[in-house]
């Protein structure tokens, strides 16, 4: 290792000409990593702006990013023209969170080379950032970010950062044409980018349009992209696409990230209910219930819903029954109530009674409208067979 460094020092010293041998040494220990034993080298040399501008990169390649940005100060000091540094100043004020700052540095360099694509860019970052941690004038902050982000794709129309910023933006504001054209056109650069695949299965997720999105989230899959947010989101997409098998695939996936979610219990659930697995279905219900909050009368629901798709009528009844203590507004356990009593009781005096119930409860309920109108129809038939049944006796 010793004479691999002796050797990049020879050359540099061969190369450096004018330059001091002190400072190439220090060049050469800076170019392999060694920052450290760099500083000691650059702080001996003479002050200057291109010597503190070296000291800064020492200390951002220790991870010093408060000791680099005061050397960073010190060589802006000495030379304000410094596109380099000035630029390197700004990106490391991001990563400190001191936005405003930022905004300044990148405003003047917009300013200072209007052509470069980059300085908007970085300008937006800060603008985009400020904006969230200004309690007024947010929009005036949304404008000027847009704005710059915009500019830097029409400077540079290959420019992936920029038209993800863009396309990110757009999907916020729900303008989904324009994020596809935004992607679409990146993809043509950068056929494989992860952060533009995932805006656009984003985009399509949010129309619903599943069929696509499940798509682009299987390609996400496929390049090795792994997350909570990917599985769930395909995992709803196949539910909507009615591929059980496969949603259930992914939503046991996310059980690895989460094992004490409701939510995901909860789904698994009713997709065991539509593949008809009663035992999972009721083992996937009865840890949703465990695991959730209260209110539980839609976990209630579905476990009911499990049991009256195998016509197990008292254990429906006594889970409908429990959905109703929990929400006394939960219309949907009462009307299915009645269809399991009706199903199972002999008593259809009973039956009526429940059906009644549901109909006086939610017959003014427009989301009932549809279900009130089959419950007064059944009540209708009921009454006549009960009728009949007393006239024949």
């Amino acid at each position: 290792m010793k004479n691999l460094v002796l050797g990049i020092v020879l050359f540099i010293i061969c190369k450096a000409g004018a330059q001091t041998p002190a400072s190439a040494i220090a060049d050469s220990l800076y170019a392999v990593g060694n920052y450290s034993q760099a500083l000691k080298v650059y702080e001996t040399n003479p002050q200057s702006a291109s010597n503190y501008l070296k000291i800064a990169r020492a200390y951002k390649g220790l991870g010093n990013k408060a000791q680099a940005l005061e050397a960073y100060q010190i060589s802006l000091k000495m030379d304000k023209e410094q596109p380099i540094a000035t630029t390197e100043y700004g990106k490391m004020l991001l990563t400190r969170n001191k936005f405003a700052q930022a905004d300044s540095i990148f405003g003047l360099l917009t300013a200072r080379y209007p052509d470069n694509p980059e300085y908007y860019y970085q300008h937006g970052r800060a603008l985009r950032k400020l904006k969230r941690d200004t309690a007024i004038r947010k929009e005036a902050f949304e404008k000027r970010y847009v704005t710059a982000f915009a500019k830097a794709v029409s400077l540079d129309s290959t420019h992936l950062k920029a038209i993800g910023q863009l396309a990110l933006y757009h999907l916020q504001q729900s303008d989904y044409p324009e994020v596809e054209k935004l992607c679409f056109k990146a993809l043509e650069s950068d056929p494989e980018n992860i952060e533009i695949m995932n805006l656009l299965a984003q985009n399509f997720y949010n129309r619903g349009f599943y069929t696509e999105a499940v798509d682009w989230f299987e390609k996400l899959v496929a390049l090795g992209q792994k997350s909570a947010f990917i599985h769930e989101k395909l995992g709803y997409g196949y539910y909507q696409e009615r591929m059980y098998e496969l949603a259930i695939d992914q939503y046991n996936i996310l059980l690895e990230y989460d094992d004490e979610h409701y939510g995901t219990y909860h789904i698994l659930a009713k997709l065991y209910n539509h593949i008809k697995d009663k035992e999972k279905a009721i083992e996937a219900s009865e840890k949703a219930l465990y695991f959730k909050d209260l209110p539980l009368d839609d976990v209630y629901m579905t476990l009911g819903a499990t049991y009256r798709l195998h016509k197990q009528w008292p254990e429906a009844i006594e889970q409908f029954q429990n959905a109703i203590k929990e929400n006394p507004e939960q219309g949907g356990a009462y009307h299915n109530l009645a269809i399991c009593a009706d199903n199972y009781y002999k008593d259809k005096k009973a039956v009526v009674t429940l059906y009644q119930q549901f109909v006086s409860k939610f017959e003014n309920n427009p989301k009932y409208i549809y279900t009130v109108k089959l419950a007064q129809e059944r009540v209708k038939i009921l009454n006549r067979e009960i009728f009949m049944d007393k006239d024949g006796n």
